[in-house]
C-alpha cells in the first residue's frame, strides 16, 4: 500500500466509476468535522458536503458517498458510548427470535430498530442512487439545495419543540414514521439526528428517550448504508479513507457526551436556518 500523503480515497459513482481523489489533509479535516457535527441537529452530512463542494471542489455526486462513509467513524463512537444499550439489545436477540408473544415483540426495542431500519433503506437507497448519479449538478446549485434542506430541518425542530412530550416507549407506528424520516436524511442538509429526534418529539416521545432512540437507530442504518454502498461499488478502502474514519471516531468519542448535553440546552434550529439562508444566498453571488 502506498504511504504517500497524497494517497486518495477512492469513492466511485454508480455510473462511470471514476475515482474521486481525497488527500490525507482533506480526510483529516472531514473526519474532524464529522466527529464534531454528528451529535448536533445541523446535518453532519450537509456540513461535510458543503466543505467538499465549496472548499475541496468536489461535485455533489462525489461528496455524498464520502459523507455517508464518514458516519462509520461516528457510528463506532455511538457504539462505545451506548455500549450498555447495545449489549442489552444483543443479549435479548435469542429470546426475541424464539418468543411467540407477539404483544411483547410489538413493544420491543428490537422491533422498533428492525422496522425503522428497513423503512430507512427503502426510502434512503433510491435517494442515494439519485444523488450519486447526478454528474452535472453544479457546486453552487448543490450548496443552495443543501441550504434549503437545512432550513427545513430547522423549521421541523421548531415545530417539535412546541409539542408536549408524554410517552417513554415507542410503538409500531413510531418506528414506521421515524424510519421514513431517517430515510430522507440520506440527502445532505437533512440532519439525521435532527429529523429523527424532531419526528419522535412530534410523536409525543419524551425528549431524553427520543435522543437515545435516535442514536441507537443510527447504528443499524449506517451499517446498512455501508454494506449497500460497498455492494454497489461506491467505496474502496485505502489510507485516506481509514484515516478519515479514525478521526471521525476519535473526535466523536471526545465530543459525544458534551454535545448530547448541549443539544438538550441550546436551540440549534436557528443555526440551521441561518446557515441554510447563507447557503442559498451564495447561489446568487
Amino acid at each position: 500500500m502506498n504511504n504517500n500523503t497524497r494517497e486518495p480515497l477512492r469513492i466511485y459513482t454508480n455510473k462511470a466509476k471514476v475515482a474521486v481523489m481525497l488527500t490525507i489533509f482533506e480526510a483529516i479535516i472531514l473526519g474532524i468535522i464529522q466527529g464534531i457535527t454528528e451529535w448536533l441537529p445541523i446535518s453532519s452530512q450537509g456540513m461535510t458536503s458543503l466543505i467538499m463542494i465549496n472548499v475541496f471542489n468536489k461535485s455533489l455526486a462525489d461528496s455524498l458517498p464520502i459523507a455517508i462513509w464518514l458516519h462509520t467513524g461516528t457510528l463506532l463512537s455511538a457504539v462505545v458510548y451506548f455500549r450498555k444499550d447495545v449489549k442489552e439489545i444483543i443479549t435479548e436477540i435469542p429470546a426475541y427470535l424464539t418468543s411467540r408473544d407477539l404483544r411483547q415483540k410489538k413493544g420491543s426495542l428490537i422491533t422498533f430498530l428492525l422496522i425503522s431500519t428497513l423503512i430507512t433503506g427503502i426510502i434512503g437507497l433510491p435517494l442515494i442512487l439519485l444523488a450519486t448519479g447526478i454528474e452535472d449538478f453544479s457546486g453552487k446549485l448543490a450548496t443552495a439545495l443543501i441550504g434549503l434542506l437545512l432550513i427545513i430541518t430547522g423549521l421541523l425542530q421548531i415545530s417539535a419543540s412546541n409539542m408536549e412530550k408524554k410517552r417513554d416507549k415507542p410503538v409500531i407506528m413510531d418506528s414506521l414514521i421515524v424510519g421514513i424520516a431517517q430515510g430522507f436524511a440520506a440527502l445532505p442538509g437533512i440532519s439525521r439526528s435532527g429529523i429523527t429526534v424532531s419526528t419522535l418529539l412530534l410523536r409525543n416521545i419524551e425528549a431524553s428517550q427520543a435522543l437515545r432512540l435516535s442514536f441507537l437507530m443510527s447504528i443499524p442504518a449506517v451499517i446498512a448504508a455501508d454494506l449497500g454502498m460497498g455492494a454497489m461499488g461506491l467505496l474502496s478502502f485505502d489510507i485516506a479513507s481509514m484515516l478519515a474514519l479514525f478521526f471521525a471516531f476519535i473526535v466523536g468519542i471526545l465530543t459525544i457526551d458534551l454535545f448530547i448535553k448541549a443539544a438538550k440546552i441550546f436551540d440549534f434550529s436557528k443555526f440551521c436556518i441561518a446557515l441554510g439562508i447563507i447557503s442559498i444566498l451564495a447561489y446568487f453571488l
